[in-house]
């Protein structure tokens, strides 16, 4: 295998570091009996990781007798060398979207459906090597503390209208977050008519708020501004913003055009317990345990028959709500697969001009 034949995406890859990172916890083993093998999970480690142990792993490995060893934190070139090495020590991985669309077949497996319903999930998120576990939406969040009453920011477009909101606004520093869907939406493109991406004209809808504008890097970055109050609207996820509120921040969510992605389960190629790999993504994708996990992290089952049990606060950036499906848009993953390095090479050279 040449190394052209792969797509690494490592700005996504950031992103979900980025995502996952609540706090710092271990990894531990998972054990079974170990009489129905083993299985090496490869995620993003912390209370992250934690909550998928809890809620995934070791009731399925219980339940068929399989030793789960946890290891990570994920890692597109090291899963590539794992593959052209013919020694995947990975079995399942933790992924965004977009690296088992652009990658399958070649650095993950393709996946058996026979026993998982695509119908339970958003449409556009299941893919020929994945399936979603967790969905969030990149989305408007708004300082209550500025904008109240009747005034209050609704759509995107009122994000980059410093007329009518003045303030200050803080984007993700990188293409694929979000940023240029939004700034299109703002700019009178049309859900259905958004991909693909016209960059050129996202970022001169960007310009136009320019001087207003500051970036997060990290979502603890971002979760931190809402926090402290520091900025008037906010591009942030809505896990972040759940946890902001928990902590005090004075905002409130906007879910209109609001962009859902999700976390997603993919087999490494070549995996040597490929039949429990198998078996343990058709038991994540069930509602049961995805409603589990969403009462544990402050993300949203992206099984959309899964009931779990949320506080209010919870509910009220559950992404899951179908108020909120109806609003949403589904990140394209496919455009971003292919044009990610592209893409976050345009955004350096404008976020650092």
């Amino acid at each position: 295998m040449s190394k052209t034949s792969v797509k690494l995406l490592p700005v996504a890859a950031l992103a979900a570091l980025a995502l996952a990172a609540c706090s710092t916890a271990s990894t531990p083993e998972t054990s079974g009996n170990g009489s129905g093998g083993t299985l090496v999970f490869a995620s993003y480690g912390s209370a992250y990781q934690d909550a998928q142990n809890q809620a995934f792993l070791s009731p399925w490995a219980k339940e068929k007798g399989v030793t789960v060893q946890n290891d990570g934190p994920t890692s597109y070139p090291k899963i590539q060398q794992m593959v052209e090495s013919g020694n995947a020590i990975w079995d399942v991985v933790d992924t965004e979207p977009y690296f088992p669309v652009a990658n399958c077949g070649t650095l993950v497996e393709k996946l058996d459906f026979t026993n998982i319903d695509k119908s339970q999930f958003p449409e556009g998120t299941v893919s020929d090597c994945s399936i979603p576990t967790a969905q969030y939406s990149t989305m408007l969040i708004y300082n209550t503390q500025t904008y109240s009453g009747a005034n209050v920011p609704t759509t995107p477009a009122d994000f980059f209208d410093l007329k009518k909101f003045p303030g200050k606004r803080v984007v993700p520093n990188w293409a694929g977050a979000g940023a240029l869907e939004f700034a299109l939406l703002a700019d009178g493109v049309a859900p259905e008519n958004l991909y693909p991406l016209d960059t050129r004209r996202a970022y001169k809808k960007l310009d136009t708020i320019r001087d207003s504008l500051e970036f997060w890097n990290t979502s603890s970055e971002s979760q931190q501004s809402m926090e402290d109050g520091a900025a008037d609207m906010w591009l942030a996820w809505s896990g972040r913003g759940y946890e902001a509120e928990k902590n005090g921040a004075s905002i409130a969510p906007v879910w209109n055009d609001n962009l859902i992605a999700w976390a997603t389960l993919s087999i490494v190629k070549g995996s040597k317990n490929a039949e429990n790999a198998q078996s343990f993504i058709e038991y994540a994708a069930q509602a049961a345990p995805q409603a589990r996990f969403a009462e544990l992290q402050p993300y949203s089952a992206a099984n959309l028959e899964a009931e779990p049990k949320l506080d209010e606060l919870q509910q009220k950036w559950d992404v899951a709500s179908p108020d909120v499906q109806k609003q949403a848009i589904v990140t394209n993953v496919q455009w971003w697969a292919d044009n990610s390095a592209d893409a976050e090479a345009e955004w350096t050279s404008w976020s650092t001009s």
